[in-house]
């Protein structure tokens, strides 16, 4: 395989991903505040916890995004402490398979940022992270996995419901029907010992 003489990793400390991430989200709130079309703004974030820098980064911004009008959407993996301070809708998710899932800013239906997977530990340096600000299909992608994950979260949500404790099934140790031609349980034999 070849890669080009661009192929690079991009790593980034948290700081500096939180510091990125905040003028992200401050260059797409000016534009959208710019345009004529004044339609409600939604941001919609999928991360690990409060702590990540995505979560950090809009809870830095949480004025702004107020006096704006922007509600957030929140999908917390970890429910270690209180989501955002922001207008807007929290939900925590319980399923330890989302933590597979890359960590996802959603902030139109074309602006996205998508970070590292959720397993990675936050207080590390990440090596993946994609700013994308032009792309209907990438945020398409995201919008739809994202809208997913949230239904899926809500109060009736598979991913939050509880484990049930369920009494244990006793299941006989032979099923007579299983021999072939058995038509009938076969009578009790009597053993010696």
């Amino acid at each position: 395989m070849r890669f080009s003489p661009n192929a690079r990793l991009n790593v980034v400390s948290k700081e500096q991903k939180e510091e990125r991430l905040k003028a992200f989200i401050s260059d797409h709130l000016a534009t959208a505040l710019a345009s004529p079309e004044a339609t409600p703004i939604t941001y919609r974030l999928l991360a690990l916890s409060a702590e990540s820098p995505a979560a950090r980064a809009l809870q830095s911004l949480a004025s702004e995004l107020s006096a704006a009008g922007v509600t957030v959407q929140t999908v917390l993996a970890n429910r270690s402490q209180p989501a955002a301070t922001q207008s807007g809708e929290c939900r925590f998710v319980t399923d330890v398979r989302l933590l597979d899932a890359h960590e996802q800013l959603v902030l139109d239906e074309t602006t996205v940022w998508i970070g590292d997977c959720m397993r990675r530990d936050p207080q590390r340096r990440d090596t993946y992270e994609l700013f994308s600000d032009a792309c209907r299909a990438t945020a398409a992608r995201a919008v739809r996995s994202f809208a997913q994950i949230w239904r899926a979260a809500g109060p009736t949500g598979s991913l939050t419901g509880e484990r049930r404790a369920q009494a244990p099934r006793h299941a006989p140790l032979f099923d007579p029907s299983l021999i072939a031609g058995a038509d009938a349980a076969p009578t009790t034999l009597p053993f010696r010992h």
